[in-house]
């Protein structure tokens, strides 16, 4: 393993545990019970989103959300470029579509844009952009 960093959702977590505590005042107060669907989605999704994990290996590259769910792999060889880019805020965090891009985040703005062979333009958000942007310059031998 040439890299591996996990990056906290930390705002993610407190947002989705703030309003589920919400939700379920408002069920207890209320009586409506049907608010747990509710209440579970967004526990879920705290749980999900609470992390991204990213590894280089020798001849790939693998990023998971949270407990691993949501896994994704590009071959190393599929990598043209490899640039440290910063988000804009209205990009938002989970699993996105922006123009012309895919975005993978779950904290912050800061992230790394791989353009792939395909075309396809997929960005890793990080806390640490530079780490991960030069591990996988090193392994795919990309610039």
């Amino acid at each position: 393993m040439q890299y591996h960093h996990t990056q906290r959702g930390t705002l993610t977590i407190v947002v989705c545990l703030l309003l589920a505590a919400l939700v379920a005042v408002m069920m207890w107060w209320s009586g409506q019970w049907q608010l747990a669907a509710v209440l579970i989605l967004l526990i879920a999704v705290a749980a999900v989103f609470s992390s991204l994990t990213v590894e280089v290996s020798d001849n790939e590259l693998r990023w998971h959300f949270g407990p691993g769910f949501w896994a994704y792999r590009v071959p190393l060889s599929e990598i043209q470029t490899v640039a440290a880019v910063r988000n804009h805020w209205w990009n938002g965090f989970g699993i996105r579509m922006g123009t012309g891009f895919r975005l993978y985040n779950v904290s912050g703005l800061d992230a790394v844009e791989l353009r792939l062979k395909s075309s396809d333009v997929r960005r890793i958000g990080t806390d640490d952009p530079q780490g991960l942007a030069q591990a996988l310059k090193s392994a795919a031998h990309v610039g």
